[in-house]
């Protein structure tokens, strides 16, 4: 519900028609001229009655933002919807809503500019009632917006004065628009290697959680491979048989101060419809600096639609000009959280990592973005260039 500021702005004019009433008054009143006295106490009782409206039209009138939040696409269309209630028996006639927000969304029929997107509707409202109302927007680009004013003009019976009344603070609301997806060529490179999660048909390891059936006992095989149920019914040996499996986890490191950070954003968003796509777990670090611990961006391991939809949030709310960590610092991260995974997807130009020391062992791409396309190509430190070079 929104608190309002409200100033009531009668018009300097209503001074002096107030003061011809009381003049009209007087004389019907001297001379003995009923009529006169008739029409000035009217004219006088008008401009009471016109006070009191506008001065309490608008002290019990209430707003709610219905949805607090709305996940949209770009291209895609949301709705705003706000209820509008008068506990009061004061109607509104003639009112107005005024609505600014981030343009990285678009009103319908309203007006976007450099930096604001913003619309303004008629409306009408009678007493002990509430009102719906719907605003369109068009989602345009990546990023979160948010209402950061909204103003009710509510006009005098013949638009003699007006109340405005005005919010300024309405964080409850925001619009998310996840990013756009630009296919990342190379992804083939990336193979399944080492003990895991990620189911395979060949592989040396395998899931003993996982049992996806039996076989005749041979020799050599572990006796608590033994499934003594499924033996007692065929009354023979038989061997468990496991998923195979092999560890194909991801980590996504992506460097806010890099260059086409839009791009950028585009392919890790397909890097994460892809990993969704097929199961495989990953985690994102970013290097802008936070409170608390830790003191940078990271989405821990996970995979499914649900973690899809966090990662997508949390590239919505990027922002470029955010305070970054230092790159030595990040890398120290990085290469920590790389010791435990397989494959690591670094997200930034070549020169700001380069010098980079990655574990032993550890599968490093870079996500290379030029133009319009991002394709991964294989990464190498310079301590391991000149190992090869060697």
């Amino acid at each position: 519900m929104t608190r309002w500021n409200q100033q009531v702005d009668n018009l300097t004019h209503h001074i002096y028609f107030r003061a011809c009433a009381f003049v009209i008054i007087a004389i019907g009143f001297f001379t003995g001229h009923p009529i006169l006295f008739f029409m000035g106490s009217l004219y006088f009782v008008y401009f009471v009655v016109s006070y009191y409206y506008l001065a309490n039209v608008g002290k019990k009138l209430k707003l709610t933002i219905v949805d607090g939040q709305v996940k949209v696409f770009p291209g895609e269309t949301g709705i705003i919807k706000l209820k509008i209630e008068q506990p009061s028996r004061l109607p509104v006639f003639s009112g107005r809503i005024q609505l600014v927000a981030d343009n990285n969304i678009e009103f319908q029929n309203g007006d976007r500019r450099t930096r604001i997107s913003q619309i303004s509707l008629p409306f009408s409202l009678m007493g002990k009632s509430e009102l719906v109302i719907d605003i369109p927007f068009t989602a345009v680009e990546r990023g979160v917006a948010k209402l950061h004013h909204i103003e009710l003009q509510i006009s005098h019976f013949i638009d003699f004065g007006k109340v405005y009344l005005q919010k300024n603070d309405l964080t409850k609301f925001e619009a998310l628009v996840y990013s756009e997806q630009v296919p990342v060529t190379g992804l083939e490179r990336i193979m399944p290697r080492n003990q895991g999660t990620y189911p395979t048909r060949s592989s040396l390891f395998e899931d003993v959680s996982t049992i996806i059936g039996t076989r005749d006992y041979a020799a050599g095989d572990s006796f608590n491979r033994i499934h003594w149920k499924a033996s007692a019914k065929v009354t023979a040996l038989q061997t468990k048989m496991y998923e195979k499996t092999s560890q194909f986890s991801w980590l996504i490191v992506f460097d806010i101060r890099s260059g086409n950070l839009e791009e950028r954003i585009k392919g890790i968003t397909h890097l994460l419809h892809h990993a969704t796509k097929f199961n495989i777990p990953y985690s994102l670090l970013v290097n802008i600096k936070r409170v608390g611990t830790p003191s940078y961006f990271e989405l821990p391991y996970g995979e499914g639609k649900r973690h899809l939809q966090t990662a997508l949030t949390m590239l919505a709310r990027l922002q470029g000009n955010s305070v970054s960590i230092g790159m030595t610092t990040f890398e120290r991260i990085t290469f920590q959280h790389a010791a435990h995974v397989p494959y690591v997807i670094l997200c930034g130009e070549e020169e700001r990592l380069r010098g980079w020391r990655m574990p032993t062992g550890t599968n490093v791409n870079l996500l290379d973005v030029k133009d319009d396309s991002c394709t991964l190509i294989p990464w190498r430190s310079e301590a391991r260039k000149e190992a090869v070079n060697g």
